[in-house]
C-alpha cells in the first residue's frame, strides 16, 4: 500500500471526527430495541439448522482477530445490533469461539468472534481454556475475510501487529484481510493515526491489507461504513443459518457468559476469574419469556461476601444488568436468579440467593 493511499484514507476518516459521535440516542444507528422482533426459538434448533433455499442469497463469514481487550466483542455487537457477545472492561471475557449473525434483505453476515490471542505464560496465569490457543486458528479455516483489530489507543501493543497474528496472516495469505483501528475517538491528535497506519502497513507490519477502517466500537462511530463494506463483499451462496437465528450459542450459554462478563466488571482485580457460574435451571415460559437460575460457587466465605456486596446490593445489580442485556439480545423478557454458594455451607435460596425484581 502506497503512502499516498494511506494518506487519503486517513484524511477521509479524519474529516469525520468533528461531527458528533454515534450514541444510542439521536444517532442514525438503530438502538437495540429498534431491531425487528425475533421469535424465541428452542435450543434444540441449534444442532441441525435448516438452510433457506431462496434465490439470490449471499453470505460472508468474517473472522475478527486481535489481542485481549481490543474491543472485538463490542464491535461485533454493534455490527449485528444485538449484545450477543459477552463484553466487559477486563481482558479474557470471550472464552470460546462463537458466531454472531446479521441478516439484511438477501445477505447474511456471520461474524466469528474469537478469544484474544495470548502467550502460554498468560494462559497459565489466568488458567485459560485451551480454546485461547486453538480457536483463532480454527476461525480462519471458515472465514472469507479476516479483520485484524488493533487498539489504536494502546501505545505499547497498538503500534505493531502481534507475532501470533502475523503467523496466522502468513499462513492465510489467500484470504483477504482488512485492518480495523479501534478506539480512535480517544486520540486527540489525529496525526498520530497517519503514523500508526503507516507503521502497521509497512514491510515490518502487514502491507497486504485490502482496506483500512477506523472505528469506535464503544460509541458506534464508523461501524456503519464497516458493515456496509461487509455487505458489499458478500458472496452468492446459501445462508449458513435461518433468518431468525442470531447466534450459534444456546440460550443457556449466552446467559452464563453474560453473568461472567458482569462479574468481571463488578469485582476487583483477578477475583472474578476464579468464579465459575453454572446454569442450574432454564425454562421458556408459555408467554415466550425466559426464566433461569445461575449458581455462583464461591471458594470461601470472604469471596462470597464480596460477590454479594453490602446488603446483597452488588449481586442484585449484576442480576438486573444481566436481565437488561439479555432482553436486548433475545428480544424477550428474561428473569435471572443468582444463587451464591459458600464453600462448606449449604446453599439456601432464602438467605444466600437474591432474585432480580420480578423473579
Amino acid at each position: 500500500m502506497t503512502f499516498s493511499l494511506v494518506r487519503r484514507i486517513v484524511i477521509k476518516e479524519r474529516a469525520k471526527f468533528p461531527r458528533r459521535l454515534y450514541t444510542s440516542e439521536g444517532s442514525n444507528l438503530p438502538t437495540w430495541k429498534e431491531t425487528p422482533d425475533c421469535p424465541v426459538i428452542s435450543t434444540e434448533d441449534f444442532p441441525n439448522l435448516r438452510r433457506e433455499e431462496l434465490a439470490g442469497q449471499r453470505t460472508l463469514r468474517i473472522a475478527i482477530l486481535g489481542l485481549p481487550n481490543a474491543g472485538k466483542s463490542t464491535l461485533v455487537n454493534q455490527l449485528v445490533f444485538r449484545p450477543v457477545c459477552a463484553a466487559s472492561s477486563k481482558v479474557h471475557t470471550t472464552r470460546i469461539m462463537a458466531d454472531a449473525i446479521y441478516c439484511q434483505e438477501n445477505t447474511q453476515l456471520v461474524f466469528i468472534d474469537t478469544p484474544g490471542l495470548v502467550t502460554k505464560n498468560k494462559s497459565n496465569e489466568f488458567n485459560l481454556e485451551k480454546s485461547f490457543s486453538t480457536h483463532p486458528g480454527e476461525s480462519i479455516k471458515r472465514a472469507d475475510i479476516i479483520g485484524i483489530m488493533q487498539d489504536a489507543y494502546n501505545t505499547f501493543s497498538g503500534c505493531k501487529i502481534n507475532s501470533q497474528i502475523m503467523e496466522i496472516l502468513e499462513r492465510s495469505k489467500a484470504i483477504p484481510s482488512i485492518l480495523i483501528l479501534n478506539k480512535v475517538d480517544i486520540i486527540k491528535k489525529k496525526e498520530i493515526l497517519l503514523k500508526l497506519v503507516k507503521s502497521l502497513t509497512s514491510k515490518e507490519g502487514w502491507p497486504h491489507f485490502k482496506d483500512i477502517f477506523m472505528v469506535s466500537a464503544l460509541t458506534g462511530d464508523g461501524v456503519e461504513d464497516l458493515r456496509t463494506y461487509f455487505l458489499d463483499c458478500a458472496k452468492p451462496r446459501n445462508w449458513d443459518y435461518e433468518r431468525h437465528i442470531f447466534s450459534n450459542q444456546s440460550f443457556e450459554d449466552l446467559i452464563v457468559q453474560t453473568v461472567k462478563a458482569k462479574l468481571l466488571d463488578s469485582l476487583p482485580n483477578e477475583l472474578p476469574y476464579i468464579l465459575k457460574p453454572e446454569m442450574e435451571h432454564f425454562t421458556i415460559r408459555p408467554d415466550g419469556s425466559i426464566s433461569s437460575i445461575v449458581l455462583i460457587d464461591c471458594p470461601s466465605d470472604r469471596i462470597a461476601k464480596l460477590v454479594l456486596g453490602r446488603r446483597a446490593i452488588r449481586v442484585k445489580t449484576i442480576a438486573q444488568e444481566c436481565e437488561q442485556n439479555l432482553l436486548n439480545a433475545f428480544q424477550t423478557p428474561v428473569k435471572i436468579k443468582l444463587d451464591v454458594k459458600f464453600k462448606g455451607y449449604l446453599r439456601s435460596t432464602c438467605s444466600l440467593s437474591f432474585p432480580a425484581p420480578g423473579c
